[in-house]
């Protein structure tokens, strides 16, 4: 099965274009034919994930598969910084069609693919798959997003620190000056992160705010699927079956969250 992704697509033109968006992201980024996606993760000032797009190299530019549901603001400040090399930054959601499968269903005539995400790793994201007409295709929605271990509007939109939402690998905080940097370093040499994303099966457990596993806080993230939540916990907790004080919970780790 497909699952239709409907989330912003953005192209942005020009030989500068790796550089603009490495100027904003707190990794830099290195994008070619040969090494064709990477992921950049955009923060505000406060050191908050704004958006954390997958990047790919197009022979036409370059393509961020935004994880916010609206175009995001910041790409306001990247068309500027591009305009000035006659670059520019265009919607090309609906022209590129992007779909989200469990990796041993990916078509076999894909465009591009990144794969090795979500719960376990077992998930792709696919770029315009060719003679797809004989596969069940979704629309990808709330439920489904959490259960793959996708990043929901709850994650994003300045509410959490890369740290707390599984894009730690992507701070380097030798890539200049970029938003929420200062906070980062203070994290990193006062307070090292320790943080995980996990997935929880709830069992039906409803109206609650965060838990206790295994002595660990869990602290729960917004947008609930019907069987799923997502949480922020220590990075000591193993993935399994615990008994809490509202009842069973099964948690797995987000390991690269779509």
């Amino acid at each position: 099965m497909l699952i239709r992704d409907p989330r912003p697509i953005s192209l942005l033109t020009g030989d500068t274009a790796v550089e603009a968006i490495s100027k904003i992201s707190t990794n830099r980024i290195v994008l070619n034919s040969e090494n064709n996606t990477d992921r950049i993760v955009v923060c505000n000032s406060n050191g908050r994930v704004v958006d954390a797009p997958y990047v790919v190299w197009d022979e036409n530019g370059v393509i961020l598969l935004h994880c916010t549901t609206e175009i995001p603001e910041y790409l306001s400040s990247v068309a500027r910084t591009l305009s000035k090399n006659s670059s520019h930054v265009m919607n090309a959601t609906g022209a590129i069609e992007r779909f989200v499968c469990h990796e041993k269903y990916l078509p076999l005539n894909t465009g591009v693919s990144v794969n090795g995400l979500g719960v376990s790793g077992l998930y792709s994201i696919a770029l315009n798959p060719l003679d797809y007409e004989n596969i069940h295709v979704a629309d990808l929605s709330l439920d489904i997003l959490i259960e793959f271990g996708g990043l929901t509007d709850s994650h994003l939109n300045g509410n959490h620190l890369p740290h707390h939402i599984g894009l730690l690998e992507y701070v380097r905080l030798d890539n200049g000056c970029y938003p929420g940097q200062e906070i980062h370093a203070r994290m990193d040499s006062r307070n090292p992160s320790s943080k995980k994303l996990i997935r929880i099966n709830l069992h039906g457990i409803r109206d609650i705010n965060s838990l206790t596993i295994q002595g660990h806080n869990c602290r729960l993230i917004p947008e609930w699927s019907d069987n799923y939540a997502h949480g922020i916990t220590h990075q000591d907790l193993d993935d399994g079956e615990y008994e809490t004080e509202f009842g069973i919970v099964h948690t797995t780790t987000v390991n690269t969250a779509l």
